[in-house]
């Protein structure tokens, strides 16, 4: 995902990378690319995602992943 966001800034689109705040340690937030939001919850995160999406891209991944798409 970091490599793909990181074509899409510097392609110079917008890139918002939202996570939660369980998540928000301090060596991944500098890791991420254009804007950062960190939200509370993972279903806030999926709402957050809804609301700000134009397009998307499903990498290959888990399960949640599928989850997500549908």
């Amino acid at each position: 995902m970091r490599s793909v966001s990181t074509i899409v800034f510097l392609g110079g689109n917008q890139v918002l990378g939202i996570i939660p705040e369980s998540l928000a340690k301090e060596n991944i937030i500098r890791k991420i690319i254009g804007e950062k939001l960190k939200i509370l919850t993972i279903s806030k995160r999926i709402t957050t995602i809804l609301e700000h999406l134009n397009a998307f891209i499903a990498l290959p991944g888990n399960l949640g992943i599928l989850e997500k798409i549908f």
